[in-house]
């Protein structure tokens, strides 16, 4: 069983993310993002969501708001999505491979 909370600080502290709706955007449209990593109240899911799947990369819907989120990260500020472009060691990629 993965540690969800664990690879999510793996992957901010030691991998390579962009933090933030926009940002997510950008890297979704540039093709880098192995992953996407969305809190449950994050206000531009549909759209992120749709781009997503139109490039084909995985979307992992984290349980909690993007207060929980942001913690679980290791930041001290809310964070409602976040780009993986590189997971830093971490088994973040096991979150979507297990479904």
């Amino acid at each position: 069983m993965i540690d969800v909370g664990k690879a999510l600080k793996i992957t901010a502290k030691k991998g390579k993310v962009k933090i933030g709706a926009r940002q997510t955007k950008l890297s979704i449209d540039d093709g880098a993002v192995k992953l996407v990593v969305m809190a449950k109240n994050c206000p531009y899911s549909s759209e992120i969501k749709r781009l997503s799947k139109k490039k084909k990369i995985p979307v992992y819907d984290y349980s909690s708001n993007s207060i929980e989120l942001g913690y679980a990260c290791g930041k001290a500020f809310a964070v409602s999505v976040f780009a993986v472009l590189e997971d830093g060691g971490s088994n973040i990629m096991q979150l979507v491979k297990k479904r």
